[in-house]
């Protein structure tokens, strides 16, 4: 099913719980309000079967940190029959001990969010001295067949994105085969604060044209366009891909996806919390078509949702109609802080 904008929505990021085993200066926790509810497992896979009755075919796990979920590996098990491609994103820290468990419940591969392998630098934006857990985690994963592994690094001015903290991380992923993904830390409004932003926020211009002078491929990700370079380097390929949404109308325009907020929310963009489709009381309200009215749920959040940042060549859709057929919008719900 298409938007209004021609964006194929094809793939639905979950986020499990809003917990978390560490305290990330950058984190944006998904763009969610604050909710402690969380959906059950069951309720996750009906949701993931209506989602995919009208073309989800990838689901991707977060959080929060979602390997906190005790029922994690039912909840993939039950999710495993609906689509093409389940993966997570993960801190790592519990790697160790649950990917072979994961992996045989259907999970297919994993993000490990690394941000220095510097164990002074990993604690000042974590809060936590976890590095060589982390570590342990990716190789973990590597030997369950988690494959393939992407090393997510947020790069932050003056400590991420400086080039030995870089060759460090990618010399991780170069042991393992795996990707090393980086990212432009987003201003999420309500989540992160506007001061650490400006302090650490970090363009990716210089790491691009780096990468993009050495690949002898360069390809692009389905999902946000995002650039993909791959070249050699210590007589081992390297894969780089750069994430970098901020501002970039063509990042938007190549976007894919839908979200479900842990406390059961349906939400086009990470951005913004405009039109919240509540799908917890479809779910808990006994109601005979909630099947039914969740695929309705999923039509009406596709035929609501629009690109963040727009440019002179996102295209100008139709109006939409007066009124929505699934339910009445009422209020927007706002970023909580």
């Amino acid at each position: 099913m298409r938007d209004r904008y021609g964006r194929e929505v094809s793939d639905l990021r979950i986020s499990l719980t809003q917990r978390c085993n560490l305290r990330c200066v950058f984190c944006h926790m998904e763009g969610q309000p604050v909710a402690r509810e969380e959906l059950t497992a069951e309720e996750i896979a009906r949701v993931v079967r209506a989602g995919a009755r009208i073309g989800i075919e990838r689901v991707k796990l977060t959080g929060g940190e979602p390997t906190l979920r005790t029922d994690l590996p039912d909840l993939i098990a039950r999710i495993r029959p609906f689509v093409r491609e389940i993966s997570m994103t993960t801190n790592g820290l519990l790697l160790e001990e649950l990917a072979g468990t994961l992996r045989a419940a259907g999970l297919d591969r994993v993000n490990v969010s690394l941000p220095s392998l510097d164990r002074a630098t990993y604690k000042r934006l974590t809060g936590v001295d976890g590095v060589d857990r982390t570590v342990r985690g990716i190789r973990a994963a590597a030997r369950a067949g988690l494959r393939p592994i992407k090393i997510n690094v947020v790069a932050l001015h003056g400590t991420t994105d400086r080039t030995p903290s870089v060759d460090a991380l990618l010399d991780l992923a170069q042991e393992h085969e795996a990707w090393l993904q980086v990212i432009e830390f987003e201003p999420v409004e309500g989540r992160v604060d506007p001061r650490i932003y400006r302090a650490l926020h970090s363009e990716l211009s210089r790491l691009t044209q780096e990468a993009a002078a050495q690949a002898f491929e360069v390809s692009r990700n389905r999902l946000h366009d995002r650039p993909q370079y791959t070249f050699t380097t210590k007589g081992r390929t390297a894969r780089v891909e750069v994430v970098q949404p901020v501002n970039n109308p063509g990042f938007c325009m190549a976007c894919h996806r839908l979200r479900l907020t842990s406390n059961g929310a349906l939400k086009g963009c990470l951005m913004t919390n405009e039109g919240l489709l509540d799908l917890r009381s479809i779910l808990r309200d006994g109601r005979a078509d909630a099947d039914a009215e969740l695929v309705r749920a999923f039509e009406a959040a596709i035929r609501r949702r629009r690109p963040f940042y727009t440019g002179a060549s996102t295209p100008v859709p139709e109006p939409a109609p007066e009124a929505d057929p699934f339910v009445p919008e009422g209020p927007s719900i706002p970023l909580v802080g």
